[in-house]
């Protein structure tokens, strides 16, 4: 049987497209102009973190069919309570690993020890056997979609040839970011791909990957994760997540995928969060009202926003003062609710 190699030489003899570097020139571009040297005390930025770290755990998990309620998640990612349930078990697990990330990053080497470890932390408050250990049966990779249906989407190696594999990605991806030859963000979305087509783990392998690509974004220098919930943004566009990775994984075994599908969705994402950070640190004369601010994005998106997406877009005030500003707005009339409950969002009231 043929092993599966990587050749993070010229990923499979990759062609990148105009497209493709129109995204890393203009990524470039943002990096250099939202240099965050000198406002390491700003407000915004402190707020955007915290809200970042609450869509981040959020999304990653909602992906896997993993959530809580709002105010329980709150609690659970400012450590101000313990799990009440599995659930809340992987979503304590996930904060601690992206915490861990965020803060000891450039400590952390990409290693086949590192991924166990982080693996192990990741279900550290469940009873789960299997945190730390890569998989010891064979296992698929299936697609689930919101309205219900899930398929196999691929079948990844045997279990038994994992840990080799592993070991080899890791190996060609460090020496590929050591020899400088392709761009980072490249091989970041290669080796996120890989490690997902390899899914070493019997659980956790889709927020295992969105956690190195966090780590290995990290370490690349591109800290938009940060300040921009990177999860979040592949949550709303779970269908085309699992279409770039269908199309890649085309011929993978046999080592000759193409690796443009999904690295064109990776850029458009890392793409999309430098810009989300930019419209959150436009310098402004005056600071606009929290009421008007809500009405300035409720027009500008033209369609519901939930509070904490509402709280994302206008980071230089807190969830409180976004609360009562909305009570403010619906007791006025200028804006009405859609939905229930968790669901609940907001959305213009336009006068006839």
């Amino acid at each position: 049987m043929m092993l599966k190699t990587f050749d993070y030489k010229t990923l499979n003899n990759l062609e990148i497209t105009p497209e493709m570097t129109k995204k890393l020139m203009e990524i470039s571009l943002m990096m250099g102009k939202q240099s965050t040297k000198n406002l390491k005390t700003d407000s915004t930025l402190k707020r955007l973190i915290e809200v970042a770290k609450i869509q981040s755990t959020d999304a990653s998990n909602r992906i896997e069919g993993i959530f809580t309620s709002d105010t329980r998640l709150r609690k659970i990612v400012a450590e101000k309570t313990m799990p009440h349930n599995r659930s809340e078990e992987e979503i304590s697990g996930y904060r601690d690993v992206l915490n861990l990330i965020h803060q000891q990053n450039q400590y952390i080497p990409i290693t086949s020890n590192t991924i166990l470890t982080l693996h192990k932390h990741l279900f550290g408050f469940t009873a789960s056997t299997w945190g730390g250990h890569y998989k010891d049966i064979d296992n698929e990779i299936i697609a689930r979609y919101e309205d219900g249906r899930s398929e196999i989407r691929f079948t990844p190696p045997k279990a038994f040839i994992t840990p080799e594999l592993i070991e080899n990605l890791c190996t060609a991806y460090n020496d590929a970011i050591n020899e400088d030859a392709i761009p980072s963000l490249l091989l970041i979305g290669a080796f996120v791909f890989d490690f997902v087509s390899i899914h070493p783990f019997r659980n956790g392998n889709g927020r295992m990957s969105r956690l190195l690509m966090l780590l290995t974004m990290y370490k690349s220098g591109f800290e938009v994760g940060k300040f921009i919930s990177i999860e979040s943004l592949i949550e709303k566009t779970k269908p085309a997540y699992y279409v770039s990775l269908q199309n890649s994984s085309r011929n993978w075994a046999t080592n000759k995928n193409s690796y443009q599908p999904f690295l064109d969705y990776f850029l458009s994402i890392v793409l999309q969060a430098y810009r989300d950070l930019q419209d959150r640190l436009q310098p402004s004369e005056k600071k606009i009202s929290v009421t008007n601010s809500i009405i300035n994005n409720l027009q500008d998106k033209l369609y519901p926003l939930s509070k904490r997406e509402l709280s994302s877009l206008i980071p230089e005030y807190s969830l409180i003062t976004i609360e009562r500003a909305l009570k403010e707005l619906l007791d006025s009339k200028r804006i009405k609710k859609v939905g229930a409950g968790r669901s609940t969002k907001y959305i213009l009231i336009f006068s006839k």
